[in-house]
């Protein structure tokens, strides 16, 4: 059972199985999707918000096992460019440090910038894909 506010947003799949130990949870065989990752971002950090107190160690343990094995499992070389892939990884660390040392807000903060940097990397190859499909493979280049 999750410690939450009787207030506090419904989370992805992802994040139900709070009783289930960190290990325990098998990894899916294939690669996780950026929305998958960027709903559950937006979850951790709206429920961490809707709370009044930090998280207990249990609960932030399952979050951080959640989030990290998400991210693990990223699709390969879709955030590797310029030095994308070790920002979002530095703005998850510091989120769960800020959020054991019962600094809401500032972990907050943390998870928002994680966030937009998956958001806009994920948009930026879709749209490269899209302007690649409709120029003939060129990825929008003349001739």
């Amino acid at each position: 059972m999750t410690d939450r506010s009787p207030d506090a947003t419904d989370l992805p799949g992802a994040l139900v199985d709070a009783t289930a130990p960190a290990g325990t949870i098998p990894l899916p065989a294939r690669f996780a999707r950026p929305t998958l990752l960027l709903e559950t971002l937006l979850a951790t950090r709206l429920e961490l918000l809707s709370r009044d107190h930090p998280w207990p160690p249990h609960t932030l343990a399952q979050r951080r096992a959640v989030l990290m094995r998400l991210w693990e499992q990223r699709a390969p070389g879709l955030f590797e460019q310029d030095g994308t892939a070790e920002s979002i990884e530095r703005c998850l660390q510091a989120a769960f440090a800020e959020a054991a040392a019962g600094r809401r807000l500032e972990a907050a903060l943390q998870f928002k910038r994680a966030y937009y940097l998956v958001c806009c990397t994920a948009s930026s190859s879709s749209r490269a894909r899209l302007h690649g499909s409709h120029n003939g493979g060129n990825n929008g280049l003349p001739g």
